[in-house]
């Protein structure tokens, strides 16, 4: 994933189709933190927000919201796995 942060040639059919729907081109742009996310996840790799919130060097609450909007664009998914103290923590993987 190391080359999704470099700046290349946008192919012109892709830009066709981001002129004609404007609205969804967010839902799958990403952001340099974003880019910087995934960049630190290895394929298998299960992960959570402390794990993420290290690695980053953010906290681990935007942490968290990073990547539930990973979560939500498509790229990674989420498995629910219950703490030892009876709470819930969320475990994301690449897809």
């Amino acid at each position: 994933m190391q080359n999704l942060a470099k700046n290349t040639p946008i192919d012109a059919r892709l830009s066709a189709v981001a002129r004609l729907l404007p609205h969804q081109v967010n839902n799958v742009r990403l952001s340099k933190t974003q880019l910087r996310v995934l960049q630190s996840i290895n394929m298998g790799e299960q992960v959570t927000a402390v794990e993420i919130a290290n690695r980053c060097d953010v906290s681990t609450s935007f942490a968290s919201t990073l990547l539930r909007t990973l979560m939500i664009k498509g790229y990674l998914k989420r498995k629910v796995m219950t703490e030892r103290t009876g709470g819930v923590e969320f475990g994301y993987l690449v897809l």
